[in-house]
This record gives C-alpha cells, structure tokens and sequence, in this order.
C-alpha cells in the first residue's frame, strides 16, 4: 500500500489489487472488463470515502463511485473517454448533447435538466451511463439516467441524468496529476 497526496492535494490510499480481486472487479462491471483483459497491473485509489480510481498500467481509466440518490457504480473516467489509446474497448455508451448554457453548469458539477438537451443520441433505460457531450462534440460528464430516453424524450422540464463525474472535478484532477507522475 503507498499513501501519497497529489498535488490536488486529496490525500488518497493507493493498493494493488490481486488477479482474485482484478476478476472480481471485471465481473462487477461486465461492460467495463475488456479495459481490463489484459492488465498487468491493478492499482485502486481512494480519493474519497465515496470515490475509487481504478489505474489499469498506470492509466487512471475506472472510477468506482456511489451516491445516496444513484447506488455504487463503476464508471469510465472522463480520461478513457477523452485519452487512452484502450478508448476503442469502451462499449458504445448513449450520449446526450447538451446546449452552451447547460454545458457551463454541467462542468461545474450540476446535474443535466431536460431543457438543456438538444439531442440524444442512442436508446437507454433508466439507471444507463450516458456520457454528456457539447455542441462542439467534446464529452464533458458521465452521468447516470434517471430515466428512459424514451421518456426524456417526452419529457418538457425536469432533472433526467445524473451528474457522476465532469470536466474539473476531484476525479478529473486526480487523473492529470496520475498522468503526469
């Protein structure tokens, strides 16, 4: 176990998994596991009593994360989705394309309204990753539905995804200070 405290200034517990708990991960998260096929090493780090990084070959790309209104989920860090050479191994998440003004308070960490979607793109259920992309294509949050795209598609006004993780959070910071390391 290393401890360290990145310039974020975050202090986190950094662990090697074992293969018994490498397999266990990649069976939590089915959608996830070919990021992890392959690995020579595991390492998780907690940067938060709610909030784990996964660094697959020193690449921050999985983040474990729970919330009191969503459950625990294992997530693409907005670093797979954006830098990784292993982006081709993400599944096809839905997206949902978010007009300027939303976008702004998207990366500071709000949670996407109705109003601000322009698009979707891709079918989903309820409790479905959605990455959250601008007009410009650039993905910016990996949310959580709240409910079918079906029924955000009808829907007028009203909070549909749940922000996990976006551009300039603790996460994404911690994952640029990783790579710099």
């Amino acid at each position: 176990m290393l401890n360290s405290r990145p310039a974020t200034g975050l202090a986190v517990r950094r662990v090697r998994l074992s293969n018994k708990d490498v397999k266990r991960l990649r069976e939590q998260c089915t959608a996830l596991a070919p990021v992890l096929e392959g690995a020579g090493a595991v390492d998780e780090i907690q940067l938060s009593e709610r909030e784990f990084l996964y660094l697959i070959d020193g690449e921050p790309l999985l983040l474990r994360t729970s919330r009191r209104d969503a459950g625990n989920y294992v997530l693409p860090t907005l670093y797979l989705v954006h830098k990784s050479e292993r982006r081709r191994l993400l599944p096809p998440y839905p997206m949902a394309v978010v007009d300027a003004g939303a976008a702004v308070r998207i990366v500071n960490g709000a949670d996407v309204m109705r109003p601000g979607i322009k698009h979707i793109a891709g079918e989903f259920g309820s409790r479905a990753v959605v990455l959250v992309t601008d007009e410009r294509a650039r993905t910016i949050a990996v949310t959580l539905s709240l409910y079918s795209s079906a029924e955000i598609l009808q829907m007028q006004r009203g909070k549909v995804l749940l922000n996990m993780h976006h551009l300039g959070d603790r996460v994404w910071r911690a994952c640029l200070e990783l790579v710099k390391k």
